[in-house]
């Protein structure tokens, strides 16, 4: 059957949808779930122990109650849980063993607040044997990845030095040539593709699946769309 991931954005911990937003994450039945802009306040707990239920294992890092991070959940348990580098906030890139795995959870600052996070991933990621890198990563190239009349990322070379350090861009992989987006910009109403599954070399030749689920957006629970992806165990 394979290993079922999937990720959201919440928007500011969900606090507008928090049921819905629950439904929706428990039902991508995951094996493994990153969910971004959660916060650890009340609306966040009621999450956890929604997950807990079911059967999830979950683990964040510890910040403030308004302040957006990543939940990491896995069904199959979670073994340890680690800030991918010290010398940053480890609020944006957070690491947890899964069933022998290496799955950090991503959520990039904006604008140039997100480069040391694009350049430590780009120089570490690989030595550290992360497996798979799952969340929000608040960047794209310039030419598929935005809108036309979109404002052009900032950083918008990342993705593709971290593809070429060796890890494989889930989704595009399987759609080469598309324009699909995950988040558009008020005003303007222009597309972004923000979220991103990027698996590494040893994942990325059982990559079957990788899709993303637009009803979250469209049905105003959160302003991103949803990613799944399938990887054959």
């Amino acid at each position: 059957m394979g290993t079922r991931i999937a990720t959201l954005n919440i928007r500011h911990g969900g606090t507008k949808s928090a049921e819905a937003l629950a439904g929706r994450l428990l039902g991508y039945d995951a094996d493994i779930l990153v969910v971004t802009e959660f916060r650890a306040n009340a609306v966040g707990e009621r999450l956890i122990d929604r997950l807990a239920q079911v059967g999830y294992d979950t683990s964040h890092p510890d910040v403030g109650v308004k302040e957006n991070t990543v939940l990491i959940a896995a069904r199959g348990g979670i073994d340890r849980s680690w800030a991918f580098t010290e010398s940053l906030d480890r609020r944006h890139l957070w690491c947890t063993e899964i069933d022998g795995a290496y799955v950090c959870g991503v959520y990039m600052p904006q604008n140039t607040a997100k480069l040391p996070y694009w350049e430590a991933l780009i120089d570490d990621v690989r030595p550290s044997g992360i497996d798979l890198l799952i969340g929000d990563f608040n960047t794209g190239n310039n030419d598929l990845d935005k809108a036309p009349r979109g404002a052009k990322f900032i950083g918008p070379e990342m993705p593709g030095r971290l593809i070429a350090s060796g890890y494989t861009d889930m989704w595009r992989s399987l759609h080469p040539d598309v324009r699909e987006y995950s988040w558009f910009s008020r005003p303007g109403d222009n597309g972004f593709r923000l979220d991103y599954v990027f698996a590494g070399s040893d994942l990325a030749q059982r990559i079957r699946f990788c899709e993303f689920d637009h009803a979250p957006r469209t049905s105003g629970e959160t302003d991103h769309s949803g990613l799944v992806a399938i990887v054959d165990g």
